[in-house]
This record gives structure tokens, C-alpha cells and sequence, in this order.
């Protein structure tokens, strides 16, 4: 029986990786946005357009998920580490926008993590990395934030005291809601950013993990959600949107129609959460939005 590792939480969180460059193009910015929708919704209104064609591209916020390596990346399969990676979740993910994000040009990205609670051996422990985006200029653009669930590396010592939590929504009836219809190919264009993960691409993999099909990226399903939520209360002006932030609860199906619903909480913040309408499953829950 193989003995089971000790997260070594200490390294993790003494871990920081220096400001580093990469180029991002238009042809990327494109293929990011078709891969949440966009291409669908431009048939449907000519003035999204500017976010699939070649000419005055526009990008949108959650792009920055997808953007730059984290530099971090290395240590979730460093054996020293002790990372379960058959048990690891994507839990939660959130970005803060402090300028508008380019199409195209080289920009710097720079990582830490910024906390590892330990929620017990039978609850796992929860580790949060952040990113950080700049501009050529060194303005900072956005700064994104991952939840991971490692649910096999609980009970390593530590404290469970101001782990993540979901925010509560509302106990009233949703302020209003939207719908958006995702494509049965939509996993398959999303990948192109970057996720070429065969679960949400080859069916007989997909059936080994114990799912019916492939399903869509988690990442998609918060792009489309926020794609969702700014035509709806930022009149689809991208540039409004200021903080993004889901916690991922159930897959969603490439096809599969997602509904966003909204609680108003004044000055611009929005709880929400989401539902695939065909099988009535809440997908994303305990969301917030803030529109500027």
C-alpha cells in the first residue's frame, strides 16, 4: 500500500514567481471569445461582431483565466509537494479588473498562493492561487484568483479557520434572470485556449470518468455566465465589468441550455447563480458580479 504524502503546505505558500512576459494575439483573443459563445451571439446581433472579426477586436474580462501561465504550475505535480492529482477540483474562480484588457501585444503576468486550509482528511484541504496581469507598461490590468479542492490532502496539520466559503444568495426570488444555449461543439472550440483535457473532448474517456459524454470546461461555463450577465445588466458593455467570481458545482453538457439567475444587492453588485435549464441541476453557485 503506498504511504500516503504529507502536503507540504509551507513551500507552497513560500512559493512566488517573478513577473514574466508573453505575447497574446488577436487570433487568440478571437478563438477565446467563439469558445464562450460569442459566434452564436453575433448571428443573432451584428454589433457583438467586434469580438470575432480581425478588425477593432475587442477582448472580454474572463479572458484573463486563459491568459498567461501562472507559474505555478509545475509544483501541483511536484512529488515533493504531495499533491493528490486524481482528487484535485477546480473549485472557484474570480477575477478583479482595474483596466480595460487588450486584444493583442505582450503583457506580464506574475503568481503566489495565497492561502491552503486544512478542512479535515475526510473533507480534503483548499489551496487559492492568484495571478497577476500587466500591460507592457507595467499598469496592472487584472488580477485572477483559482480555488483548487485537494480533496486527498486533507488532514495535513493545518488550520481550517478563514477557508473559502460560498456566499449565501438571497432568500427572496430572483431579480431577474437570462438564458444563453450553449453548442454541441462548444468544448471542442473552447480547447483551442488552451484545455485540451480529453474529458471535454473524447467520449470513451468520458465514459471511463464516469460521465455520459463529454462535458463542457468549467472555464467555459464561467464565460459564459459572465457573458450572460454583462448583456444583461451592463447593456453588453464588457468595460463595466469590474469583479467576476462563481463557485463551480456541477458539470455542464456541450448543447445544454445555461440560465443565469440574478439577485440586485445595490451599488452595482450582483449575487447570481446558474441552472442547466434541461435538467433543472444549479451549475454555478454562489456568483457575484460588480458593474461599474
Amino acid at each position: 500500500m503506498t504511504e500516503k504524502k504529507v502536503l507540504a503546505a509551507d513551500r507552497l505558500l513560500a512559493f512566488s514567481a517573478p513577473r514574466a512576459a508573453f505575447d497574446w494575439s488577436e487570433r487568440q483573443t478571437i478563438i477565446y471569445n467563439l469558445g464562450i459563445g460569442f459566434g452564436a451571439a453575433a448571428i443573432e446581433d451584428e454589433a457583438l461582431l467586434r469580438f470575432v472579426l480581425e478588425e477593432g477586436t475587442s477582448s472580454f474580462p474572463t479572458m484573463t483565466a486563459v491568459m498567461g501561465s501562472s507559474g505555478a504550475g509545475s509544483l501541483f505535480f511536484d512529488p515533493e509537494i504531495g499533491i493528490d492529482m486524481h482528487m484535485m477540483v477546480h473549485g472557484e474562480e474570480a477575477v478583479e479588473l482595474f483596466a480595460p484588457l487588450p486584444a493583442q501585444g505582450q503583457m506580464f503576468s506574475e503568481s503566489s498562493f495565497d492561502g491552503v486550509w486544512d478542512l479535515g482528511e475526510a473533507k480534503g484541504a483548499v489551496l487559492t492561487l492568484s495571478k497577476r496581469l500587466y500591460s507592457a507598461d507595467g499598469t496592472l490590468i487584472a488580477r485572477g484568483q483559482t480555488t483548487t479542492m485537494l480533496r486527498g490532502n486533507g488532514g495535513f496539520g493545518g488550520s481550517a479557520e478563514g477557508a473559502p466559503k460560498a456566499r449565501a444568495l438571497p432568500e427572496r426570488a430572483p431579480d431577474g434572470s437570462a438564458a444563453s444555449a450553449t453548442r454541441p461543439e462548444q468544448a471542442l472550440i473552447y480547447r483551442l485556449s488552451g484545455d485540451t483535457n480529453p474529458l471535454h473532448s473524447t467520449p470513451s474517456f468520458a465514459h471511463k470518468a464516469g460521465f455520459p459524454g463529454p462535458i463542457l470546461h468549467g472555464l467555459c461555463t464561467y464565460g459564459v455566465c459572465a457573458r450572460t450577465l454583462v448583456a444583461a445588466l451592463a447593456d453588453g458593455d464588457e468595460t463595466r465589468l469590474k469583479f467576476f467570481k462563481v463557485r463551480m458545482s456541477s458539470p455542464v453538457y456541450p448543447g445544454e441550455t445555461i440560465r443565469v439567475e440574478w439577485w440586485d444587492e445595490g451599488d452595482g453588485t450582483y449575487a447570481f447563480q446558474a441552472r442547466v435549464e434541461e435538467r433543472d441541476v444549479v451549475v454555478i453557485k454562489g456568483g457575484e458580479i460588480r458593474i461599474g
